[in-house]
């Protein structure tokens, strides 16, 4: 197992790619990659919820994650728990299978990411985040057709 601090975030946008909100945290340090992946999505998924953010379209960039939160099968890995978690969280929203975007598709959840490591403690933001964050957000989006 790695150990170091992480940095884990969230982001909640509406179905135009406009940022609603954003979480990040320092997570713990002692877990692994995958469980900060978990944590990261339950985090994100209960902060959309509270803020009665449905229906909800979830991406991830780990497979590994979408291939267990979306399986039927009893999750007997370590991170079984946090899998539960968030599988029990999707049940409670009107939300679809969690999809996978590839990394270079999500420039957004990796700079919230960094920022969580140098700021050490849970921020949120709503409507609006900090400016390196929104320009991520902008980049995140896809191309707008204009019809006309």
């Amino acid at each position: 197992m790695e150990t170091g601090a992480r940095g884990a975030g969230a982001i909640v946008s509406d179905s135009q790619g406009n940022l609603i909100g954003a979480l990040a945290m320092c997570a713990p340090s002692r877990i692994s990659v995958l469980a900060t992946e978990l944590y990261a999505l339950k985090i994100g998924i209960s902060f959309a919820l509270d803020a009665s953010l449905m229906p909800l379209e979830i991406e991830t960039d780990s497979l590994l994650v979408v291939s267990m939160v979306n399986s039927e099968e009893d999750c007997l890995a370590a991170e079984g728990g946090l899998v539960e978690a968030v599988r029990c969280l999707l049940a409670s929203s009107a939300s679809s299978p969690i999809r996978h975007i590839p990394r270079q598709a999500n420039k957004v959840a990796h700079r919230i990411a960094h920022f969580s490591l140098r700021d050490q403690s849970l921020s949120c933001w709503i409507d609006v985040g900090l400016l390196s964050l929104m320009d991520a957000v902008s980049d995140d989006r896809p191309e707008s057709t204009v019809i006309g």
